[in-house]
């Protein structure tokens, strides 16, 4: 599947760090509407620089956009490749608004092509080994879930120092005004629906507690940088999610079954594997309890207990620079094997929901329980996975 990129910043590169491990993707080139940033991307990582968005999307050889511009461009860039006959794999959000992405899916639907979003983290080892547990009734019967998207206390790491591989700034003014929940609650919800459907009922309380925390770049305040929510599911499963910028970093998922507990790390961590503690009283159960008690002091997320091994270990390579094990290429990868009559494991209808909930998730405090109203199609585990 031959691709191209839309936008060469800070997250086009960690694209690139694992964009080599899918031998079904070739990258004819990237475009960016800064030509310095464009030239320095294209240097970096010795690849073709087009010369306008026009000539990229008159390739013939293009099949794929992966749009990844500044979230304000998403709708419009996704629109305009859509409207030139090529596949688009999106950074998220989709769009600023539901209504927004919901055309877009439309749009895509009139002309015949595969559209998909990110988040992907649904797709990793680590969850999916966990879902098939979970099926296999290991867990004994779901009954509760805490999930954490706390990813530090990014304005007090100057974020507006940060750069990535090829010199691009970490985009803080975006990531401000975007809000915590739309920008970062998916990396939670994608696993959450994987797990257990489509979230029903969202109860939600967020807020802007560091207004003052975007001065430097400019950013407006009021976007949340921290958002409490209560999922409901069907029969009765309950997941609490928090989401800051704010609090220590925590990226952990931890599901209660009526006869075990499995902790995944961090979902960021792909290859990562969780850990199972069945429930029980003798002496090994309270004493894994107790280790754990006492790590969590220094280790969020941290678990003993027995390792959920997959059964297709992780063959996950980054080629270059630092950062979170996390296969940002993936979804594209899998909207490829979608586009070639494959399973589609990254569905619109689920970009949808997660966009839904996300926007739930931003709701101010005193709102009241918001039902759902798009219901989405779970996507399929990988086939390692459903034995």
């Amino acid at each position: 599947m031959n691709i191209a990129f839309v936008g060469c910043g800070y997250v086009a590169d960690l694209y690139m760090q694992t964009l080599g491990n899918h031998l079904d993707l070739r990258l004819l080139g990237a475009f960016d509407r800064d030509g310095q940033r464009m030239s320095a991307f294209a240097s970096c990582h010795g690849v073709k620089a087009y010369d306008s968005l026009q000539a990229l999307l008159e390739d013939p050889a293009l099949d794929m956009v992966v749009n990844l511009t500044d979230p304000r461009s998403h709708a419009e860039v996704t629109r305009i490749a859509l409207d030139a006959g090529k596949h688009v794999f999106s950074e998220k959000p989709l769009a600023s608004t539901l209504e927004e992405a919901q055309a877009l899916v439309e749009l895509a639907a009139a002309k015949g092509l595969h559209l998909a979003c990110a988040p992907c983290t649904h797709l990793s080892e680590g969850v999916q080994t966990l879902a098939r547990a979970l099926r296999a009734g290991k867990l004994g019967r779901p009954l509760v879930a805490y999930a954490e998207m706390d990813t530090g206390r990014i304005p007090a790491g100057e974020p507006g120092a940060w750069r990535s591989l090829s010199g691009a700034p970490w985009p803080a003014k975006d990531e401000y005004e975007l809000g915590c929940a739309l920008g970062d609650a998916g990396y939670q919800l994608a696993p959450l629906v994987q797990l257990f459907g489509p979230v029903r009922r969202v109860t939600a309380l967020s807020a802007c507690r560091l207004p003052e925390k975007g001065e430097s770049v400019g950013a407006q305040p009021g976007a949340p940088d921290l958002s409490m929510g209560l999922l409901e599911f069907d029969d009765g499963v309950v997941a609490r999610l928090s989401v800051s910028t704010l609090a220590p970093a925590d990226r952990s998922l931890r599901v209660v079954g009526s006869s075990a507990t499995a902790t995944l790390g961090d979902v960021w961590d792909f290859p990562g594997q969780a850990r199972m503690n069945p429930v029980g009283s003798s002496i090994v159960h309270r004493a894994l309890r107790k280790a754990e008690a006492w790590m969590a002091g220094w280790a969020p997320g941290a678990a003993l207990g027995t390792a959920l091994v997959s059964p297709k270990p992780s063959t996950m390579k980054r080629t270059k620079g630092g950062g979170p094990r996390l296969d940002f290429a993936r979804g594209i990868s899998v909207l490829a094997e979608a586009v070639r009559g494959g399973s589609n494991r990254l569905p619109t209808s689920l970009t949808l929901h997660l966009m839904e909930v996300s926007l739930a998730l931003q709701a101010p405090a005193g709102s009241a329980a918001q039902v759902m109203r798009i219901q989405p199609d779970v996507p399929p585990l990988f086939d390692w996975a459903q034995g």
